[in-house]
């Protein structure tokens, strides 16, 4: 007997639940919809729907049957905010604001403003107009504003952004290298976003603690001359070094950099020191500028290492273990460049025969070239080269071409092979 109660009740409550919904479809819908619309959905799932009604009913709705500020709907589903932008019903979400729908809302993947297409605008602007977070990070650590400035096409999202207070010196977690919103704009390779950033304060020094590649590394591995000479103009520093990747100079010696040729003019008519010693606390020091480039590359050029040579490049023929500027492990790749060997021979200041001889490295054709040149003693005016351009440093050039001294003494000074 109980049983049979507790169903008739249970029976009873049913029948209740869903006359009270069914007159609130009834409510909401006025004369605008037949009944059966939503008997198998609640209002809010049809904004799901790419028919939905007017502007109208949804206010009805908002108005009569659902207190938005108050109740929140399961974390299985959406909420209406999430519905109408997603389905891009702008004035359905500006009315759900209106009544009080949270533009901060979080979900898995971020709030509200994160899932939200960075090219959107009018959905955008709504929300921001509505209170949301502009520096909001998604599920990735991502702000709105790296993902716009990553967009080339996304420099009036990044107005919007800004005029409504987004950090332009936000910067992702790990996962990300520790992106600054410059770096993904540098991605994005957009001139105009560029610019924009750094007028609006966009920081190149990130102090020495930063270890990951700066906005200058990612322009040069981008090989746009343009993006470099911004950024060196703008005050970044040419020798931020970091034990991972070493310094701006080993980036651009790297392999396959476009360019490469003018991005190092660049750097070393800045400053760029090519005898930067990068030492690291959990393995051996980096390699020289000019080893990281015969290494890195399969075809060295002569007119690259005459160009580090020229802005004060040690040539020393020697292991890195014995001196940390030494390039006789990186010189494999000169075993089909007699006039690329010839020229770092000639620059050399020092030898190591006993390391030469069991080098691994060298063919025998380059082992005998190099020690011969080890065996002969380095000429007096090779020694007084050495020590002008010590003494000079990375001003070399332009101090040798303010001594009153032939042209043909400026060009033996700076090892101009041309």
């Amino acid at each position: 007997m109980r049983d049979q109660s507790t169903r008739y009740e249970s029976s009873s409550s049913k029948r209740k639940l869903r006359s009270c919904r069914e007159r609130m479809i009834c409510c909401a819908h006025s004369r605008a919809f037949p009944l059966c619309y939503f008997r198998a959905e609640s209002p809010f799932k049809a904004l799901n729907r790419t028919d939905f009604p007017t502007k109208k009913v949804v206010c009805n709705i908002v108005s009569t049957c659902w207190n938005i500020a108050e109740y929140s709907p399961t974390t299985l589903c959406d909420e209406p905010l999430r519905l109408a932008l997603r389905n891009r019903h702008v004035e359905v979400a500006r009315i759900l604001l209106e009544a009080g729908a949270n533009p901060n809302k979080r979900y898995f993947f971020g709030s509200e403003i994160n899932l939200v297409s960075p090219v959107d605008l009018q959905c955008m602007e709504l929300l921001l107009a509505f209170g949301a977070q502009p520096n909001t990070r998604d599920r990735a650590g991502l702000t709105p504003l790296m993902k716009a400035a990553r967009l080339p096409q996304g420099i009036a999202s990044v107005l919007l952004l800004l005029s409504y207070g987004a950090d332009v010196n936000s910067m992702a977690d790990v996962r990300h290298d520790y992106r600054t919103v410059l770096h993904y704009a540098i991605l994005g390779d957009d001139p105009t976003v560029i610019d924009l950033l750094l007028k609006q304060g966009a920081r190149l020094d990130l102090g020495p603690e930063y270890q990951k590649p700066t906005a200058l590394d990612l322009a040069i591995l981008k090989g746009d001359p343009s993006i470099v000479q911004k950024l060196l103009e703008s005050g970044a520093d040419v020798n931020a070094t970091s034990p991972i990747i070493g310094s701006p100079l080993h980036v651009a010696c790297a392999d396959n950099i476009p360019n490469r040729l003018e991005i190092l003019s660049m750097l070393l008519e800045r400053g760029a020191d090519p005898n930067l010693v990068i030492r690291s606390d959990e393995g051996p020091a980096l390699r020289p500028v000019l080893a990281e480039y015969v290494a890195s590359n399969e075809n060295p050029s002569v007119e690259v290492v005459a160009l580090l040579l020229k802005y004060g490049a040690r040539v020393v023929i020697k292991t890195q273990f014995r001196d940390p500027h030494g390039i006789l492990n990186s010189l494999q790749n000169t075993a089909d460049k007699p006039r690329l060997l010839k020229a770092l021979l000639e620059a050399a200041e020092s030898f190591d025969p006993c390391m030469i001889r069991r080098s691994s490295s060298l063919t025998d054709a380059q082992k005998e070239l190099v020690m011969e040149a080890a065996r002969t003693p380095l000429p007096l005016t090779h020694q007084a080269r050495l020590i002008v351009r010590k003494l000079c440093g990375t001003k070399l050039p332009k101090i040798v071409r303010k001594l009153q001294l032939p042209q043909s003494l400026h060009r033996y000074l700076l090892y101009d092979f041309h």
